[in-house]
Order: C-alpha cells, then structure tokens, then sequence
C-alpha cells in the first residue's frame, strides 16, 4: 500500500491519480471520508499513539476494504492489466449507475453500493493499493507503528500556495470557512510551538490557515520521517521535469508506463476548475502575483517557527 498524507488544496489528488495511472495499482480516493473511524482511533493525539496499534490496523484494513461509490468513483478510469475490457466497462457501468442513482436523489443505496475491483491476477500477485486523504495527518504515527505494511508519503505544498488556494475556495463558496483548530491545540506540536498562546477560534482566516498548516503537517512529519518515509514537494513535483516523476515511481516499485505520460501531458496542458487535475505549469506559483505582500509576511511569519516552515523560505534550519 502506498499511503499519501497531505492538507487539503496540496495536490494529492493529482499525485494520488498519477499513481493511479499505473496499469497495477487501485486507488482509493479518501476512503476515510466514508468511514471517518472514530470508533477506533481520535483524528488528533495528545501524547503518542501507544496502545493503538491494533485498532489503527483495523481501521487501516477497513480502509482497504472500501469500495463505496465515493471512494472509487472518482475519474479518470484507467485501463489496467488486472483487468479485462469486459470487465472495466462493466465497472465503470456500475459506477455511473450509482452516480445516477445519487443524482435522482437516492442517496441511501447510493452510499450503500461497493463496487468490485473485478480483479483477475496471477498467484501470489495483488494490485497495489494507493489511499490518499487530507484527513489523516494526525493519525500518521498511529498507522506507521499498526505493523501494516505501507510506503507513507507526506506531500507538502508551499503554505501560501495552500492558504491562497483555500481562501480562493472560501470566496467561490467551495470550501469550508475556517472554524478553530479545535484539539489539534492538544497536540506535541502545538504544545512544542505555544501554538495556544497565538492562535484561537477568533483569529483571521490566515492565521487559523497558517497554524492548521503548520501544526498538522510537523505532527505527520515527525512520524513519517522517522518511519522512513518519504516527504514530497508538490511544487517541485508540479514545476518539475518528468524525470524527477520517473524517479519516484522508481522508488516506490513501479515501472513509468505510457499512459502515466499521456496523464502528466493532460493535466499539465491547460487550467481546469477549482477541484479539476489540470493545472499549467505556472499555476503552482500564482500566489507569488496575487496574495497580498502582508499576508505573504503573515504566513512566513508564522510557519518559519518551526523546520517543516522555514524549507519553504530559505530560512536557516
């Protein structure tokens, strides 16, 4: 299983689809969204994970298992070797049945369907998993010590690019105003950093942005790294030659395929929508011409208070 960890706007879903791209792999798009797992494990913990490995791999296992509409109904479908044509179509026919159900307002059997993998592979081998969520950056270390096999990565996007972006979704009424840090204030990291001392319920946008990016991500970042997992700049990525893509798929087991190359070049061709994949070259930067200067020194302000911050602004470690 390959396991992105990540903040919402931070491209995991165009990382998540690129993997998804490979000819072996399934993806599971936030499957922990369908099945938050609160009676196993809290989204935030106060003092490490101890005890919890057996629940956070259950949970983990229950992830594995999730087929709901909403978790593998996200296109694009990609072809796979796993897979018969017969068998793809049927697939993609029960998934735009139960978009269609949904849509004429059967929401109910909607979320009750699981859709098959209808996947036939030689013995001994099994497609490989890859799950993203923006959801699980404090449960990191708790997964990472259940025992369960995973390449963990934690994808990061330059904080302005992410509160910029957010802010953006706020204006379009796509995104959730900011409602508190609630007991990601409990955390290490937030404790470590005073976090309580600057930031509460009542503070502008950008200051709530800037310590949920920062507190979330040095909770992941700790676990992740220590665990040997990998840590990925989405702007690199984005900006970055193909062959720093080959690399990393390299890296975690898989072979580059011509399809992934056809996906890079679409989504890289053109701006699409707020929640669509492609994005142009440059886009990854716009923040430099359109965020306020004073907001920009907000938030270099407030992340350089900690390493995971100060990579992002050339601050001495």
């Amino acid at each position: 299983m390959i396991f992105i960890f990540s903040s919402p706007r931070s491209g995991s879903t165009w990382l998540a689809q690129l993997l998804g791209s490979h000819p072996d792999t399934i993806y599971l798009h936030e499957p922990d969204l369908v099945d938050r797992g609160s009676d196993l494990l809290p989204y935030w913990f106060a003092q490490e994970p101890a005890g919890y490995e057996d629940k956070a791999r259950e949970y983990l296992l229950r992830l594995c298992a999730n087929r709901n509409l909403r978790t593998v109904g996200v296109p694009p479908f990609f072809r796979k070797r796993y897979r018969s044509e017969f068998k793809r179509l049927l697939r993609a026919g029960l998934i735009y049945l139960g978009k269609g159900t949904e849509k004429a307002g059967y929401l109910s059997l909607a979320n009750k369907l699981s859709i098959p993998d209808f996947a036939t592979c030689p013995a001994g081998a099994t497609p490989t998993l890859v799950i993203k969520s923006v959801s699980a950056l404090g449960r990191a270390e708790a997964f990472l010590r259940s025992g369960h096999p995973m390449a963990a990565i934690l994808l990061l996007r330059h904080p302005c690019g992410y509160v910029h972006s957010y802010l953006q979704g706020v204006r379009l009424g796509l995104m959730a105003k900011p409602s508190g840090l609630g007991t990601l204030l409990e955390t290490r990291s937030a404790r470590r950093l005073n976090a309580k001392r600057f930031v509460h319920d009542g503070s502008e946008y950008v200051d709530q942005l800037c310590w949920e990016w920062l507190l979330a991500n040095s909770e992941a970042h700790a676990a992740i790294t220590k665990a040997g997992g990998m840590v990925l700049n989405y702007d690199d990525l984005a900006k970055g030659s193909e062959a720093k893509l080959h690399a990393l798929f390299a890296t975690l087991g898989l072979e580059w395929s011509d399809r992934t190359s056809q996906f890079l070049k679409q989504t890289s061709s053109i701006d699409g929508s707020y929640y669509s994949l492609s994005r142009s070259a440059g886009a990854a930067d716009r923040w430099i011409s359109q965020m306020a200067p004073q907001d920009v020194e907000r938030v270099r302000d407030i992340v350089c208070r900690d390493t995971i911050g100060r990579r992002f602004f050339n601050f001495p470690s």
